[in-house]
Order: structure tokens, then sequence, then C-alpha cells
């Protein structure tokens, strides 16, 4: 990457110079020489780096020039650093003559004549090549051309309907099931570049796929078949959740549930495993015994020997697309649906198609690039590319390489920059974009920010097809990913400067090393100090996976640009003087030490999951470069520092929080442009609309994201409220809005105006408990989430009017969440109005009065109350079941019921027939299940019961449940037995119990399930002796259970058991020791027997558990404050 950072290096000189500071440290005789020698480079710069891909030694003299271009960039920063240093407030026209700065500027100048002479042999050696200047133009674009594009979209594929029927006819008829395989293995070969995942992605979302499977799931495997991430990628593609387990046997477990019984597809793209036994053991547990029959697995690959090592099914050989067909891709991209198809455009672009050798991905790279040229010569000098004739290439390669060259030279530095990541890596742009800025290879250009210019950059390699699969979130956050070659074309152009590890330990640096990303997964990273100061000048050291992290790891070498970590030990940073972005993670600091303020050149700081941060220190406001502070989950967080607004170069401020001091007020935020998330708290201590309205709110245009917060103990005087609420309008572009404490009775008027608010996808009102009436929701256009919380007298969640029965009401909403209102009667006033078409989650809790209209398409269903609930009075109530409220909702498939304070279910359950999951949290009334409930579930699979302390029986209408897969059982300490119908549930292959500290035992009647295959009994202190008689069994999992002391003998006659797993059983740990313990002769033939520990809680744990004892508490959702629970949903937001 010599050429990018080589022009910001002269760029650099050119400043140095400017600003005197080359005088100020005596060193202008050697910036002049150099900036005339790397002048003299640079010219020569595009043709060495087009001759280094065939000559070895143009590649090595790149090099050298790379590693001292960045050694001569940290020696200019470092001097940049020194002298702003003095200009601070404190400082004084001495302090040049302190020693400390004397003993620098002889030492820098020492550095200066080194790398002067460094950078003489350098140009020197380049003569020998015989290099010429400005060679190969790069191409110009037409301007209006390029203002009237879009993003192109694959909206449909060319040349491959014959393999996607070829493919979709084996999934779907089963052909591949007929050999006796468990699973049906099914490769996708053929050469990168040739649409693999693309072929894939179609077949996946074929409708005759999707009607022959029950779910289907996708998962990136790409080079590093890590089992615990395919496993986690499987668990989440099935429940849409992240499953938050840290153990592979757990994991394990979880797929097998979330797999068992089903007809599934899993689609394993990009696979480069050639180990056997990895492979086996993924099938092992994909398998789930004869659980699943039916289910079929598709790879994609680009090895025969992988292939053949996961295969059950011939090969399916991807094949060159045919010239006719790969042109019609071309023209696509090339030209467009308006653009005029010149016809001497076509003739050279058949030619360049012929030269793409039939890949779909070349042909897609060389159309794009020549989207917006219109000049003949343009397309001409891709036809005639030397790069076409490099010796052992390939034609793929060579048209990225085309498509690479033809870029702008400050676009080129930030694609090759994207060797940072993975493959088949879900890329956050907006971080991209920040490293990008952090290392210098984006700056602000005329009147545009920075961020702009990132922007810009990002949208044209977007167009010009290096990247792909861009997705846009509810909260408008854009990830993507590039294609596995574009990967390695930017990994071949950075070589040894940049590192992915896939290891936990990083101990085999070279010097040559810029760029470190981190991929420990559940390992506590092993960093090796040594290691890395042998690199000459470190850059970025990141981890891609933060959160899922155990290290604790602060480098200590002082050129670093961009950090991420999550060390306590903070005390390093001061020496880290050239950072710009540093993010801080899952650290247990409870300040930031003030040695962050002497940061000077920091732009991005970002605080996540640092539970016990409570302040940052007011010397936060010297970093005058800082232009985005994002604090996320940082729940004890009390303070900002005074006069925040004295940043004036802050361009995202993710919370703010008001205090009535000086310094704290709204008006700090007056002349800041602040753009994406703003969460203001404490707006309780503004006193007046005068105060609110210094925020200047209105005139961020930039700003997507407002959240209002007045906090638990809000001001009781509603007028001020009303009035304070009024003057925080805010600006037409928000995208998502909430507010919680608001004690006014209205809305303010710029909330009554749609126009306004017309753009807003995500709207939450919590506990505004004296408003009567909310805006219009029911007529934005593109509201998709929708959170009304703690609201006493509000009547209709719209009570606007409608014209007619054509203008439909909330037609774009999909989640719909409604708590504490108790008089609440319908979401509608006006009942003519169609409402709610796209609707398809629901959850409502403590809302008695609410009538539901139909709702067809709803098909996840929560209901809710709540424990010793107190009315608006301070009366006690209980929550009861809302009057028929799922009569309209025939289509559930998902229902969570949680206290709900009856003896029985509600009768109208019954007409659930198509409900797959039902699951009863703390009903501590409930004490049996009703037969005519039970009779009208009968599509059931998966039944979950916990915490019903007064469940006594299930009842004989368990018959009913034919299709039941799976059954839990979580603390019901009064279910000692279940119905003796369990013997008619041959579809029931997965139980677990969980036994209750009172009374832990394990229910009768277990015994009599007649296909049982998976059992999971926690903290019981006995196992039955018919337990060893459950021959179905195929696994069994215990856990949990410190009283329990032994097997029962029979366990020697489950010859079907080839799974036992005991986890924190101490005494029955020493039963089991393999060979030596007393029943090992009881399970030693069991194939697959593993035996963890109990895990002793260390200091540091007790210690965390104690100052934040929510981190210890199973579900956390049950025991959140309301300021936290508001909390959590604007940064998940």
């Amino acid at each position: 990457m010599a050429d990018a950072l080589l022009g910001i290096v002269v760029e650099n000189l050119h400043t140095f110079l400017r600003d005197q500071l080359a005088t100020f440290y005596g060193v202008q005789s050697q910036i002049q020489e150099l900036s005339s020698n790397l002048t003299a480079i640079h010219a020569v710069i595009q043709d060495a780096e087009e001759k280094q891909i065939t000559s070895h030694a143009v590649k090595d003299w790149l090099n050298k020039l790379s590693d001292a271009a960045h050694v001569l960039d940290d020696m200019l920063d470092e001097c940049s650093i020194k002298f702003n240093a003095l200009q601070i407030p404190h400082g004084n026209c001495f302090s040049c003559f302190n020693p400390e700065m004397i003993l620098f500027r002889f030492d820098i100048g020492k550095r200066m004549k080194a790398i002067r002479d460094r950078f003489l042999q350098i140009d020197e050696e380049r003569r020998r090549f015989e290099l010429q200047p400005g060679v190969v133009e790069r191409l110009q674009e037409d301007e209006e051309w390029h203002q009237t594009s879009s993003l192109i979209t694959e909206q449909r594929i060319y040349g491959r309907h014959q393999d996607i029927e070829t493919i979709v006819e084996l999934l779907s008829t089963g052909a591949g099931d007929g050999d006796g395989e468990d699973l049906a293995v099914y490769p996708i070969v053929g050469v990168g570049g040739l649409g693999k995942t693309t072929l894939a992605r179609w077949v996946f979302n074929d409708e005759r796929v999707i009607k022959h499977f029950d779910f289907r799931i996708w998962v990136c495997v790409s080079n590093d078949f890590n089992m615990m991430r395919i496993l986690k990628s499987i668990v989440e593609s099935a429940t849409k959740k992240n499953p938050d387990l840290f153990t592979l046997e757990a994991m394990q477990k979880r797929v097998q549930e979330e797999l068992l019984g089903k007809r599934c597809l899993i689609v394993l793209d990009d696979v480069w495993n050639e180990d056997q036994d990895k492979w086996e053991k993924l099938k092992y547990t994909l398998q789930c015994g004869s659980g699943t029959k039916g289910a079929s697995i598709l790879v994609t690959t680009r090895l025969e020997s992988v292939a053949s090592i996961m295969g059950t099914c011939p090969f399916h050989h991807l094949l060159p697309l045919s010239e006719d067909e790969n042109w019609l891709l071309f023209k696509h991209y090339a030209f467009g649906q308006e653009r005029e198809e010149r016809a001497e455009l076509v003739t050279i672009g058949k030619e360049i198609v012929k030269k793409c050798a039939g890949s779909p991905l070349a042909s897609k790279a060389l159309g794009s690039l020549l989207r917006f040229r219109n000049d003949v010569k343009q397309w001409l000098s891709v036809k005639i590319s030397k790069l076409w004739d490099i010796p052992e290439g390939n034609a793929i390669m060579d048209a990225l390489r085309i498509s690479y060259f033809n870029l702008d030279l400050s676009i080129r530095r930030c694609f090759s920059f994207c060797a940072i990541y993975p493959q088949d890596f879900q890329i956050v742009k907006e971080q991209l974009i920040h490293l990008w800025m952090a290392n210098g290879l984006i700056k602000a250009r005329g009147n545009m920010e920075v961020e702009e210019v990132g922007n810009e950059v990002w949208d044209e390699l977007c167009q010009k097809s290096f990247f792909q699969d861009v997705r846009t979130d509810s909260s408008g956050t854009i990830t993507f990913k590039m294609h596995d070659l574009f990967l390695e074309l930017a990994q071949s152009i950075m070589g040894e400067e940049c590192v992915v590890s896939k290891s936990a330990n990083l101990t085999s640096l070279t010097s040559r090393v810029h760029h470190v990303s981190c991929l420990d997964f559940y390992e506590t990273l092993n960093l090796n100090q040594g290691a890395l100061k042998k690199a000459e000048s470190l850059r970025t050291f990141i981890n891609l996976y933060p959160t899922l992290s155990n290290s604790r790891v602060l480098p200590t070498i002082s050129s670093l640009r961009a950090l991420t970590t999550s060390s306590s030990k903070l005390s390093a940073l001061k020496n880290l003087t050239h950072l710009r972005y540093l993010t801080l993670y899952n650290s247990s600091i409870t300040t930031l030490p003030k040695s962050v303020s002497r940061l000077q050149k920091l732009q991005i700081l970002k605080l996540e999951d640092c539970d016990y941060l409570s302040c940052l220190p007011k010397q936060l406001t010297q970093l005058q470069d800082l232009r985005h502070l994002i604090v996320k989950n940082c729940e004890s967080l009390v303070a900002l520092p005074p006069k925040i607004g004295n940043l004036k170069r802050l361009r995202t401020l993710s919370t703010f929080i008001v205090h009535p001091k000086e310094g704290f007020t709204l008006a700090e935020l007056r002349d800041l442009q602040l753009g994406g998330k703003l969460h203001i708290k404490g707006l309780k201590h503004v006193p007046n609309e005068c105060d609110a309205k210094a925020a200047n709110l209105s005139s961020k245009k930039d700003l997507n994201c407002l959240y209002l917060s007045w906090g638990s103990n809000a001001n009781l005087q509603c007028n001020d409220d009303e009035k304070v609420l009024e003057a925080l309008e805010a600006h037409s572009n928000i995208k998502s809005f909430g507010m919680k404490g608001y004690n006014g009775t209205k809305m303010p008027n710029w909330m009554n105006n749609i126009s306004l608010l017309s753009r807003l996808t995500n709207v939450i009102f919590y506990d505004c408990n004296n408003c009567e009436q909310l805006p219009a929701l029911g007529k934005l256009p593109h509201l998709t989430i929708l959170f009304v919380c703690g609201m006493r007298d509000l009547k209709y969640i719209d009570d606007d009017a409608y014209e007619g029965a054509e203008e439909k009401a909330f037609k774009s909403l999909k989640k719909l969440t409604l708590f504490r209102l108790p008089n609440l009667e319908r979401v509608l006033r006006d009942e003519r109005a169609e409402m709610l078409p796209l609707l398809s989650e629901l959850s409502i809790s403590c809302v008695p009065k609410l009538k539901l209209p139909h709702l067809p398409s709803v098909s996840h269903l929560q209901i809710q109350g709540l424990k010793s609930v107190f009315d608006y009075n301070g009366n006690k109530s209980i929550a009861s079941f809302p009057e028929p409220i799922v009569q309209n909702m025939h289509h559930i498939k998902t229902l969570r019921i949680e206290y709900f304070y009856e003896k029985v279910l509600p009768d109208e359950l019954s007409s659930l027939s198509v409900l797959q999951e039902l699951v009863l949290f703390g009903c501590d009334e409930l004490e049996s299940l009703s037969e005519n409930v039970l009779q009208g579930l009968s599509s059931l699979r998966i039944l979950k019961i916990m915490c019903c302390d007064r469940l006594n029986n299930l009842t004989e209408g368990m018959r009913h449940l034919m299709h039941l897969e799976r059954l839990e059982i979580w603390a019901c300490p009064e279910l000692v037995a279940l119905p003796s119908s369990m013997n008619q549930l041959t579809s029931l292959l997965d139980v677990t119990i969980f036994g209750e500290d009172n009374n832990p035992i394990i229910p009768e009647g277990l015994q009599y399930i007649p296909s049982l295959q998976i059992l999971t009994l926690y903290n019981v202190d006995s196992l039955p002796e018919w337990l060893g008689h459950m021959t179905s069994l195929q696994q069994l999992h215990i856990g949990l259970c410190p009283e329990l002391r032994s097997l029962p003998s029979g366990f020697r006659h489950l010859t079907n058991l080839h799974k036992l797993y005991i986890n924190e059983c101490p005494k029955l740990a020493k039963q089991c020791k393999r060979e030596s313990g007393e029943d090992w002769q009881n399970i030693a033939h069991i194939p697959h027997f593993e035996l963890v520990a109990v895990q002793e809680e260390t200091f540091c744990d007790k210690i965390s558990t104690k100052w934040n004892p929510r981190k210890s508490t199973k579900d956390q959702s049950y025991y959140l404050t309301p300021d936290y629970e508001f909390d959590r949903m604007v940064d998940q937001l």
C-alpha cells in the first residue's frame, strides 16, 4: 500500500514546512530534501504498483518504501503533537526551552537525518527500474451519469436457471435421502467468482424450497471452520436471537433442540475445511440421532477435496457462464435500464466479456467500472490493459485488478485497508469509515466534512461492486460484506502489512506489520508485548468480536492510531499519543482516566458495556479534535464532563446528561453540529422553555435518532414539561424517537405535524403518565416499531379521523408493544379504517380494557402481567388475561404468557390450531392445563412451563399434542407426576427438567415417553432407578446437581445412549471418574462422555456480582429498573 501512504506523507511534509514546524525543530533542510525525493518517487508510483505484479524486485522496493513512509509519518505526527502541547493555555513562552523539549529537538534532528538517508537509498534504487511517471491515467467519470445513478441490486440471475432447477429438484424431492444417511449433503463446487453463493441464495429463497422445509438456515463458514461460531450462527439464524451460551456443550444442545424432528435446510457457504475430523464433529451435532430425517445441507466450496469429505450426493460442478449470458450480465451493470447502448461501446464491451472467461464477478466488476464512462478511449483502455497479460494470472483476478487500478488513489487505499477483515465478515459501514479516518486515509475536502468524504468513498466502492450484501437495520445501521476474491485482492495488496489473527496467541509478528485484527471469540487473548514491539510502526490493533472476548490486553505501542481494548489498567494510555480511535468495551473501570485527555489527536471515543463507569474526566473537553463520543450500555454513567459544547468539532454525542449546574445545561448543545443518535437525560433539570430552546435541536439536520428522558423522579409540574417539550422540536430527518418520564397532559404541536414526523420508523413512549393523547401515529407511512408503556388515561393509540375505508392505519407497523395502559380501549378511535396489515409481533401487558381488531398477520404474541401491580392511585391489583385476546389472531405460531393469575388457562386458546410454541412463565395461580385447551393445540411442537408454583397437573389432555417435540419444565415444585397419556406422544424427543430448590425431584411418568432421545436434568438430588430402563435415550445431560451422589445401576442397559454430559455435580463427578469411579462400569460403554468440574467463582466475579446484582440474574428483563429498561431499548435501536 505504498502508493496510498506516500501521498499522505508528501502532503504532510508540505504542511510541516508551511506551518514552520521544520524551522522550529531545526530540520528544514532535511524536510525539503525529503519532500523533493518523495515527490519524485510519487510521480512513478503508479507504474511501480503495476510492475510489482510481475517483478519481485519492484515489490521489495515498494515494501521498503512503505515501511520508511510509515516511520516518517510517525515522526511528523510526533513533532506536531509536541508542538501542539506547547500551545495549550497552561503552557508558557519558555516551554520550548525546557530540557525535555531541547532533548526532543536533538533526537528528532538525528532521526530525521537517518530517515533522509534511508529515502536517498530508496530513491537511488528506484533508478534501476526505469519507472515511468504518469502511467495510465485514471478513467474519468461522466458526472451527469454519476449524479443520476443509484446502487445496483441483483434483481435477476443470469445463466443459472438450469442449475437452480437441478438443485431445487433434488432438495424438494428428497433425492438425497435414499442412501441411508441421516443428512443429505449436496456440494456446489466451482472456482472463485463463478457465483456459487449467488446460486445458493436463489435456491435458498425458491418458493418450492421454502414450502418443502420447515425452516432454513444460512451460515457463512469461510476458511475459519470454528465449531462454536458455526453453531452460534445456526442458533441465531433459527431463532433470530443471540443464544448467549459460552460452552460448546450448551451450544451443541441448543442446536439439537432447534433442529430436532424438523425438516430443515442448512446452507454452509464458502467452506474451506479439509479436516475430516472437524466435519465429523459438526455432522454428529447436526444429525441429532434419527431426529433430523429429511434434513439437507447445501455446501458451496472451491475445493473438490472439501466436497469429497462432506458430500453424500454427487457434486454439482458450477461451470463458467456462456459468453451470451455473461454479456447480458455485463450489459446490465455497464448500461443499466436507461442508458443508450452505443454500437461502438457494445462491440468493445463484448471483447472485454470474452476476457472475463465466463466469470460473473469479473463481468460485474468491469461493467460497474464502465457504467459512468462514455468515451470510447476509456472502454478501449480496459480492453487493452497490460494487466490481462500477467503470467500465471487468471482472468477473474486480472479483471478485479483492472477495476482496482482504475480507482482514484484515495479510494484505492481505503479499499486495500479492508484486508483487516476476515472472509464473510459483516462489516459496519460507520466503523470502517472511522478506521479510515484514524489512519489518515480520508480527510476533509473543501466544504465536505471528513465523514462525508468517507461516505462518498464507500458509495463509490459499493457502486463498483467492491462491496456487496448491503443491509440497513431498523435503526439505520448499514452493514455489508466483501466477496472473498475482492478480499484476496486487498490482502495481496497489503501483504505483510496486515494480519488477521485467528489464534488467541499473538507471538510472531514481523517488523512490517502495520494493522492487526483479532478474532479471539471465546478465548483469552495472549498478547506478547515484545512481539508487537517488533513492528516498526503498528497503526491498528482491533478486536472484531469484542462482545465475545475475554481479552484484558492494552498494547503499549506508541505508534497506534486505532485501538479496541477491554483492559481496566489504562495507565499506559498516556503514551499512546498518536491515537485517533479508541474503543473501550466490557471494562470494569469506574472512571475514565485523566490521561485520556492527553490524546490530543483523538477523533473517535467509544465506551461500550462498561457497567461500572460512572463519570468521565472534566479534562476531556481538551480533546479539540474529538468528533465522535459514543456511550452505549454504560448504565452507571451519571455525568458527562462540563462544557461539552467546547468540543466544537463534535459530530456524534450519543448521550447528554443535563444537570442544573453551569456547563451541564442544554445550551452546551446549541452550536454542536450533531448527527446520528442523541439521548438527552435529566430533562427534569430543565426549568423552562428558554433553556430547552437553547439545545437548538430543530437545526440538527443530521440527527436521525432522538430520545428524551426526564428521569424516574421527574418534575410533576406538567405545564413546565409541556413547554420544555414544545421547545425541543426535532428536525424532520429523524427516523427514531422516544421519550420517558414526560409529565405533560398533551403532546407538543410539532408532534402533531405528520409531515415533520413522516420519516419515523421507530417510536417509544415510556411512562408518560399524565398524557391523554398520542400523535396520529397511524398516519406515519414508515413506522415499523411502536412501544407504548405507562400512560394511565390513554384510551386510543391513535384517535385521529381517517378518510373512509381506503386509508390504512399503521400500514407499515410490524412490531407493537403495549404495557401498563389500564384504560386503553382500542388501537384506533375510528374503527372504520383498515389497520395493522403487516403486524407480526404483538406484546401486551396490563391492558384489561383493550379490544383488538382482526389481526390475521400476527404470528408472535406475548401476554404479560406483573406481580403485585399497583395502579396509579396506589391500589394493589392483579393483571388478568385481557378480554378475548386471541380470537382475532388465528395464525399465531408462538405465544408467551407471563404472570397470568388464574387457576386454568382461558378456553379461547383452544382456537390456536396453528400454534407451534407455547411458553408459560410465572403463572403462580395456575394449577392445571385444561383438556379443552390442549385439544385445540394440534400443531404444538414446543411447550415450556417455567416458575409456576402451584401447577400440579398437566392433565390427560396431553395426549392431543401429537406433534409435540420438546417439553421443558422449570421450577414447578408441585408437579411431581406426568399424566399416563404421555405414552402416546411418539413425536416427543426432547425433555428438560429443572428442579425447584424446595423440591428437586424428577416427575414420575417421564419413563413412559416412548421415543425420548434427549433428556436434560438440572438441580435434582437423586435419579430414579427407572431412568436406567429408558432405552430410547441417546443423549443425557445432567447439571447443577450439588447433592446428586450416584447413577442408577441400570445405566449399563442404555445401549442407545451415545452421549453423557455431567456439569457441576461435584459428588457425582467422583463416582463417574474415568476408570476409577464406582459408577464408571455403568457408563464405560457410552462413546461420548464429558465431565465438567465445578467452576468456582473468582474474587473478581464476587465483587462484580456485589456491585451489579443485575448481572447475576438469569433473565435480566424481569429485574430492570424503569430507567435502565428505557436506556437498554434506546441502546439496542
